[in-house]
């Protein structure tokens, strides 16, 4: 019965999807009961969400019978009265709403959950049962080196990973069907299926994109829009790439001038890091790098550091203001000849298995449908791919002095959209107009990837637009523990009250916490403390650890010999020193425990046995929960204690 019940209604909303401003059927002012709504729809749980598979037209402009498509929707009902139905759109175009939702919503303030219904979703390209995919050919692509000076070899990869990836895909059959204006009539389709109420949405990066076009092509089914690190839907393919390699340049020199504010990396750095920088590029530039990489089983591999692994790590390390000195403190390391730090960072950023050098197949990321997607949202040039990619090598070596540190970012994704099997038109929509719904529009003035320029260019063409920037912040300002921009958005989703000026701006630190290098200096190993608390902060810096899942055990290599294992244990989390050198000369063996919450002994325990330069036998306590810390054993041939400091 539900399944028929919903392909009626599938069957009266197709012909409203037709083009823009179509409207749904049903009284859209009237709140419906979203639970008793996909309980009908055959909704089952998920962890603590309920999930439901809507079967949806594979083609919306095909006529007749096409085919179908199943899109998941993964809802979280309001645990109060609910104000409102918000749908969430991830951003990518690439991110699994469905994959995430649980951990996005563990990050906002509990009134949320407790005042809104939330639906996330996977379009389509997107998921487990048709997510389009190529770990392999991604990883070969986004580490090698693509050289305007050598457009044969730049155009040569690009094509080979058009070709390696569509190989790679499990089907090839919904290429051409994945657009963005495919995607949001699916969600249109849902929300008939659920008794087509009023909606608030919210779109991330990406999900700007989105929540502009379903916006524009449903604007009677829209309460409202807040839409986070904007995407300015006018710009061309090379506008908006230069749009945001510029501001790119202008973030990553600033954090490099940071550096010299900032305590610990004045100190660390050799040299200004700017210099630094450009010193290592200009050595990539000329050849990669041979580094001597130790693996978990303690050999060691023969790796190579790239220009691009050099670039992708200054770029993703502008995201954020935590993750602005991570980057910073791998140039350090860089400046004192030690590169693995940097190479570790690559390995994490590019999603690579630091093992075996292969992609990383992510259940909540799927690269491939972010080309897929963008190539077919986008496109540049005409019939002859080859003349298009010569023509955007040759913009981009005119562009070259604008983007001295990161042009890759101009020209990499455009080389690979020029061979793309499925490529969109140039055509660009009008900007974004809004409606009589309020236009909430967040951004920060650091955001690397959707500059805050883009945002003023949308808040001066929406009908009822308001703004917030939040100077020195992340892409993507929403849910992340901020007052400001925070209860701004709780205020108008959940009392429906307007910002009280059409421009807001609000301030963050634009540089997080640095953790300086550790047992740099002279003598620093001499005390059996600060040799404990150095191996506590590599612990936590090293991307292979926090990175892991929590599920088989990790064992990663040492940067001067000996192995380190990770696995999970029964209150926490387990380490397993061997030999592991992580400073030239000091060798740790024993064991540890990181015990996270819910128990008496919360923090992490160290029992470890030092050897090389240095002998001993110790046993570090850090308490999380009251930052106490405490020492005890052998050291050099004396007992050790916590220590007394002086003033």
């Amino acid at each position: 019965m539900r399944g028929a019940r919903l392909a009626g209604i599938l069957a009266m909303a197709l012909p409203l999807l037709g083009g823009a401003g179509g409207v749904a059927s049903a009284d859209i002012s009237n709140p419906v009961d979203l639970k008793a709504a996909i309980e009908q729809l055959g909704g089952q749980p998920c962890g603590n969400m309920t999930c439901v598979a809507l079967d949806m037209p594979l083609d919306h402009d095909a006529s007749g019978t096409a085919g179908k498509i199943k899109i998941t929707f993964s809802v979280s009902f309001a645990s109060e009265e609910s104000k409102g139905i918000l749908f969430y759109v991830v951003g990518g175009p690439g991110g699994s709403g469905v994959g995430v939702a649980e951990d996005y919503l563990g990050a906002f303030d509990e009134r949320l959950t407790q005042n809104m219904d939330l639906v996330f979703f996977d379009q389509r390209g997107v998921g487990p049962e048709h997510g389009i995919e190529c770990p392999a050919a991604q990883g070969i692509y986004d580490t090698a080196d693509l050289r305007v000076e050598d457009p044969d070899g730049a155009i040569g990869a690009a094509k080979t990973f058009a070709a390696d990836c569509v190989a790679e895909l499990k089907s090839r059959d919904l290429l051409p069907l994945v657009a963005t204006d495919q995607a949001i009539r699916d969600l249109e389709l849902f929300r008939a299926a659920i008794g087509s109420p009023q909606v608030w949405i919210y779109g991330e990066s990406y999900g700007t994109q989105f929540a502009q076009q379903y916006a524009t092509a449903f604007p009677a089914a829209v309460k409202g829009v807040v839409i986070d690190g904007v995407v300015d839907l006018a710009l061309s393919f090379s506008g908006y790439y230069e749009s945001y390699t510029e501001s790119a340049e202008r973030i990553l020199a600033r954090v490099l001038e940071s550096c010299q504010q900032v305590p610990g990396c004045r100190e660390d750095m050799r040299g200004e890091a700017a210099q630094v920088y450009d010193q290592l590029a200009a050595r990539l530039a000329q050849a990669p790098i041979e580094l001597d990489f130790p693996l978990g089983d303690g050999t060691i591999a023969k790796r190579h550091l790239t220009a691009a692994m050099l670039s992708a790590n200054a770029f993703y390390s502008l995201y954020g203001p935590d993750d602005r000195p991570v980057f910073l403190r791998a140039l350090a390391a860089a400046s004192r000849g030690e590169l693995l730090p940097m190479l570790r960072l690559a390995y994490s950023t590019l999603v690579v298995d630091p093992q075996t050098e292969a992609g990383i197949a992510d259940p909540t990321w799927f690269g491939a449908a972010y080309y897929a997607i963008t190539c077919s949202d986008y496109a540049e040039g005409g019939e002859d791919r080859d003349a298009n990619a010569r023509q955007i090598l040759a913009e981009a070596q005119a562009f070259a002095p604008r983007a001295k540190r990161l042009l890759r970012l101009f020209y990499a994704e455009r080389l690979a959209c020029a061979y793309w099997p499925v490529r969109g038109d140039d055509k660009r929509p009008q900007p974004f107009a809004g409606g009589d719904y309020p236009t909430l529009i967040l951004n920060a003035d650091t955001d690397p990837i959707t500059p805050i320029t883009m945002s003023y260019s949308v808040l001066d063409h929406v009908k009822n637009g308001y703004l917030v920037t939040m100077k020195g912040g992340p892409h993507v300002i929403w849910g992340r523990g901020l007052t400001c921009p925070d209860e701004i958005v709780y205020s108008l989703l959940f009392d429906g009250t307007l910002p009280e000026a059409q421009e807001q701006v609000c301030e963050q630190d634009f540089i997080g916490a640095y953790k300086p290098l550790t047992l740099t200096g002279a003598g620093d190993a001499d005390d059996a403390f600060v040799l404990a608390r150095a191996l506590e902060t590599e612990i936590a810096q090293s991307p292979e650890f926090y990175n892991w899942d929590g599920g088989d055990s990790l064992a990663i290599g040492c940067d001067h010999g000996g192995t380190v294992e990770i696995s999970a244990a029964e209150e926490g989390t387990a380490y397993g020193f061997a030999k592991c050198a992580w400073w030239p000369g000091i060798a740790i063996d024993g064991t540890g425990i990181a015990i996270d919450e819910g128990a008496e002994n919360i923090g992490l325990t160290l029992d470890l046995a030092v050897s090389g330069a240095h002998q001993g036998q110790i046993t570090f306590r850090h308490n999380s929960a009251t930052d106490a810390m405490t020492l005890n054993g052998t050291y050099d041939g004396k007992v050790v204690a916590t220590p007394r400091p002086l003033p």
